[in-house]
């Protein structure tokens, strides 16, 4: 199996080289459903963020959806990984992500939170940039949030390295629908 190093370059160039309108196609059709999840649940509370580069992109979902309450995470450390959520506004923040402006939860107060990645696997684990931010998260968030990965299909492979501190989620949503671990 390639090391995460590998897997990320791999991951990054792939999601990197995906046609534009491609993403931009795919990321509509999972906001719509990520909103009808949302709806048929009764969900008005999210934990989200916003694009970084070739990312997936919510803003169609929190656009779609001014009624409800988004949180977006903000760096608060990066020894030990650690972030802090907030609602817009947002103001940039490290590495030039999107970050609220005022962020005083340190547990996000959601019923869903959405996970970014660069790789899915059919356990439910994620590669991310490497930083453990979002496993500190899901290390510590409360049992009664809903965990769901948010990408491409593309991003989707059989099996990823895993250490103790990488945590899975409960689901993935990506264009091709919405898949339970």
């Amino acid at each position: 199996m390639a090391s995460k190093k590998e897997l990320r370059q791999h991951y990054m160039a792939l999601r990197n080289g995906a046609p534009e309108t491609d993403r931009q196609r795919a990321s509509q059709a999972i906001c719509e459903a990520i909103g009808h999840f949302c709806q048929s649940r009764r969900i008005t509370h999210l934990g989200v963020f916003w694009p970084y580069g070739s990312e997936i992109d919510l803003r169609p979902l929190i656009a779609g959806h001014p009624d409800w309450l988004f949180f977006f995470p903000r760096v608060a450390s990066t020894k030990p990984p650690r972030l802090v959520w907030g609602p817009e506004p947002l103001e940039p923040g490290m590495w030039g992500l999107m970050e609220p402006a005022l962020a005083q939860h340190f547990d996000p107060p959601v019923q869903l939170l959405l996970v970014p990645g660069l790789a899915f696997d059919a356990k439910g684990f994620r590669l991310g940039y490497g930083g453990g931010f979002y496993d500190v998260t899901l290390a510590h968030l409360n049992e009664g949030i809903t965990t769901l990965a948010v990408g491409f299909d593309f991003q989707r492979c059989e099996a990823l390295p895993s250490e103790p501190q990488d945590l899975p989620v409960q689901a993935l949503m990506t264009e091709a629908g919405l898949t339970w671990f």
